[in-house]
């Protein structure tokens, strides 16, 4: 239904079909709103999945962030999630979070035990989805209603 860039979630694909231009714009930026809307909250209420493990759990506690939501260590991705005119755009590393990564290798990581100097390997992130269109079947359904209902509004004030 979307196509999945680097750091957009691109909604004009999913109403294509649609023939006027005026319309088919409407629906992306109600879309976006809500998509973007939705994803900050889902950050937000520590639904996205899968939840820290200990190590990350020790490392937040041991620099004073008591804070174990998966995605909300800076409030920085969070943040950045906007409705743009093609879709929702959110920072670059969002996608690393959205695929799952493995720590690269830095004094930081070595560090804090991130890194596994012996085995010259980092620690795996697991991907953790927090665009909630794609997270959570019940948010898709309810964006999937809102974002009618606004259209419909939209689309009898122009009349």
């Amino acid at each position: 239904m979307f196509r999945i860039t680097t750091k957009n979630e691109r909604v004009d694909k999913l109403v294509k079909n649609i023939t006027s231009k005026s319309a088919r714009d409407l629906l992306i930026k109600l879309y976006a709103e809500e998509i973007a809307k939705e994803s900050r909250k889902y950050i937000t209420q520590g639904k996205v999945t899968p939840q820290l493990c200990p190590a990350t759990i020790d490392h937040r506690r041991k620099r004073g962030i008591v804070n174990q939501k998966p995605l909300l260590f800076k409030k920085g991705l969070r943040d950045s999630i906007k409705a743009t005119k093609r879709g929702v755009s959110f920072a670059k590393y969002g996608q690393l979070h959205r695929d799952g990564y493995t720590v690269a290798e830095s004094a930081y990581a070595k560090y804090h035990g991130f890194y596994n100097k012996k085995l010259k390997k980092g620690r795996t992130v697991p991907p953790r989805e927090f665009i909630a269109y794609f997270a959570d079947e019940s948010i898709k359904r309810k964006i999937d209603k809102r974002v009618r209902k606004r259209y419909m509004e939209e689309i009898n004030k122009r009349r």
